[in-house]
């Protein structure tokens, strides 16, 4: 065992977490997990500074610490200040939904994952889907974000919270595309289908963060065809998993 995997059996009381209130055995799969990660929960004493704040006031308020992302006070000697990020919960009474899609020129497979967790860190359900014909990784992950806002509408969750680390598929959505462009018709059925949920963000997060979604896109490859849902966390994303609950900080 690593010194990363006794830090967080430590952070998580030994040899099990919790899952939806259950205590689950500490997966074995943890000593695969990456030890680069900065295994320290950020105190909101420290040094470190919302890149939102003007003056010491974030427009957030006390919802500061959950939304955003936190960076080093720069220093003189410091010409690049890093970045930390890490996982948060959706604000009370929402749902996040994160999404990712996997693509490999080999065979041109393509493959769709997500995952949801309510304002406790929960989790609600997650997904794997092969997908069929598709030529690129970014309609891939536009495919993702699909299948995880429709899920979530289908199951009468009204307020989502929808995260990708692909950043052009976020600008697509956001800004919107004209008729014409390859991706109209894909970007207008996203929309049309979040436009049935009460309250909608759509937003990028950085790769580090959205690891579980990997975990389950990648599993998607595997897949013949179809959606695969799950009730219970899979095994193969235990670790990212409970590294997102733990709230484990990156250094971008």
């Amino acid at each position: 065992m690593t010194m990363m995997d006794l830090n967080i059996a430590q952070q998580i009381g030994g040899s099990s977490w919790r899952f939806l209130g259950i205590e689950t055995p500490l997966p074995c799969c943890l000593h695969e997990y990456d030890t680069s990660v900065v295994a320290v929960k950020a105190s909101k004493k420290s040094s470190r500074i919302c890149k939102y704040w003007i003056d010491g006031n974030c427009a957030y308020g006390d919802q500061c610490w959950n939304r955003h992302s936190f960076v080093n006070v720069i220093k003189k000697d410091s010409p690049r200040p890093k970045r930390l990020v890490w996982w948060t919960a959706p604000p009370i009474m929402s749902v996040k939904i994160n999404c990712d899609g996997a693509f490999t020129r080999c065979g041109n497979k393509a493959a769709a994952g997500g995952i949801v967790r309510d304002w406790k860190a929960n989790f609600v359900y997650a997904f794997s889907s092969r997908l069929g014909k598709c030529c690129t990784a970014l309609e891939a992950e536009l495919w993702a974000i699909k299948i995880g806002v429709e899920t979530a509408v289908s199951r009468v969750y009204g307020n989502l919270i929808v995260e990708s680390d692909s950043y052009a598929s976020i600008q697509l959505i956001n800004m919107g595309v004209p008729q014409g462009h390859i991706f109209y018709d894909l970007v207008s059925s996203i929309l049309e289908i979040g436009n049935k949920a009460n309250h909608i963000v759509w937003n990028h997060v950085f790769r580090e963060t959205n690891s579980t979604a990997d975990g389950l896109a990648k599993h998607g490859l595997s897949l013949s065809s179809g959606v695969e849902l799950f009730e219970f966390p899979p095994p193969f994303i235990w670790a990212p998993l409970c590294a997102d609950e733990m709230g484990v900080i990156y250094s971008r």
